[in-house]
């Protein structure tokens, strides 16, 4: 074909293009020039352009999951229990009740709320809940009262204030970077996305950790306060730098690691006594994650598994703002959920998945029963309303109950933590499309499909 000197695209999007197995890639359109038969273009200035400008493909695969354990989960009735404690201390403390009648008659108040409010054994069997075992609790094995010799006193009567409890996210967040780069002859990555929305410190962790381990010229990007939905932000942000960086810079990316810290617990709230603070405290958990995005060229031939990413969207719902908030408070970030948010994401569900199947000309209804879900169960009633919208089976969303059960809401860590098991598990075939998704603030319903290499 001829050349047409008058012609030049400037543009950057996503595009999709079947290769000989049918895949859908994501790539990166770069800047294309075409230049003239006749020599060199130049600019309405006088400056010259260079040509040969060309489209890259670049896959970018997931994989190497590492889930970090700071304390051991306990049981969920236990928990309960154990939190129910905590609150009457702080209550009746803030009330200033002396009195053992008072007191006791707040205790067993506070214990028939957790009972009615609190989320089921049935849905959550244990949780990782570390500030129990942090300076913020002060055993007293000596002390009459049978909960406080058994479970501890408060250092704080009311509960810590915010910068005390920033202090000690930053204790642990560093302690999981040292432990996820424990290998001190470990290859060091290009970049380190950290995703968190529990803490929040400057210099950060993963900047102090670098320094210390003397990875000077790592990249950070700090992908924070998303709530429950902040891995998809991340993943979005760890393909554009290895994009990117094939596409416009003069050294392509080999490896970026996606690291989340997520110390929930933290932010419980011991003196709220509404019904959805009942239901957050025994819903969320602590959850630390560490894993990394590939050009597929690097991941190739590693004989292991992974997620490549064909497809990531995102919606905001319209007059949805106050649904679901997170704050920071004078002693810890604020969360309120309504009740309608699982019917809200239910009856927007339907356009979401159009859009995402439709960017790589995908059939959802002619294909879903043969995919797998990994659907963030911000509670069992998300998970019953989209399982039923969408049509599917109860086998499909298996993995993300069972990472509920086992583990609690991690917020942003949870959804990796369900890709991880479908990277595992030997009854997802390689080849698999994948359909993921979160819900947080905003409200904001996003997600991305992957398939299973």
């Amino acid at each position: 074909m001829p050349h047409d000197s008058e012609r030049r695209k400037d543009s950057t999007q996503w595009k999709t293009s079947a290769g000989s197995e049918s895949q859908s890639w994501l790539y990166m359109r770069t800047i294309e020039s075409f230049s003239a038969p006749e020599g060199e273009r130049t600019t309405a200035a006088g400056v010259a352009v260079e040509p040969a400008a060309r489209i890259v493909a670049v896959p970018v695969v997931l994989s190497d999951f590492q889930t970090i354990q700071m304390t051991p989960p306990r049981a969920q009735e236990e928990l309960k229990t154990i939190q129910a404690h905590f609150m009457s201390l702080a209550q009746c403390a803030q009330q200033g009740l002396t009195s053992p009648e008072d007191r006791e008659r707040l205790t067993r108040t506070i214990a028939e709320r957790m009972a009615r409010y609190g989320a089921s054994s049935e849905h959550i069997a244990r949780r990782q809940v570390s500030v129990l075992t942090s300076r913020f609790v002060v055993p007293r094995p000596e002390s009459p009262s049978e909960n406080v010799a058994r479970y501890g006193d408060l250092r704080a009567s009311t509960g810590e204030a915010l910068d005390e409890r920033m202090s000690l996210f930053e204790e642990v967040a560093c302690e999981v970077f040292e432990r996820v780069y424990s290998d001190t002859e470990a290859q060091r990555p290009d970049d380190i996305v950290h995703v968190s929305c529990s803490g929040y410190v400057s210099p950060s962790p993963v900047q102090s950790f670098l320094s210390r381990r003397r990875w000077l010229n790592t990249g950070v990007t700090h992908s924070y306060h998303m709530g429950c939905y902040g891995a998809f932000p991340a993943i979005r942000t760890a393909a554009g730098l290895v994009g990117s960086s094939y596409a416009s810079l003069p050294t392509p990316k080999r490896r970026v690691d996606l690291v989340h810290t997520e110390f929930l617990s933290l932010h419980f709230d011991l003196l709220g006594d509404e019904p959805d603070n009942f239901v957050t405290s025994t819903l969320f958990a602590d959850g630390f994650i560490k894993y990394a995005a590939y050009p597929q060229s690097e991941f190739a031939g590693g004989g292991r598994n992974g997620l490549k990413i064909l497809a990531i969207d995102e919606f905001i719902l319209p007059d949805s703002l106050p649904e679901m908030t997170l704050r920071p408070g004078p002693l810890q970030f604020d969360m309120s959920l309504s009740k309608k948010v699982p019917f809200m994401i239910r009856d927007s569900i339907g356009d979401f998945i159009t859009s995402i199947c439709g960017q790589v000309g995908l059939d959802f209804e002619r294909e879903k029963s043969t995919m797998a879900f990994a659907i963030h169960p911000g509670g069992p009633a998300i998970l019953n309303q989209i399982r039923s919208k969408l049509g599917i089976e109860e086998s499909q969303i298996a993995l993300s109950r069972k990472v509920l059960y086992e583990h609690g809401n991690m917020a942003s860590a949870t959804a990796p933590h369900i890709w991880q098991a479908i990277v595992e598990s030997p009854a997802i075939p390689v080849g698999s499309k994948v359909l993921s998704m979160a819900f947080g603030p905003g409200l904001t319903v996003i997600g991305a499909l992957f398939e299973k290499v």
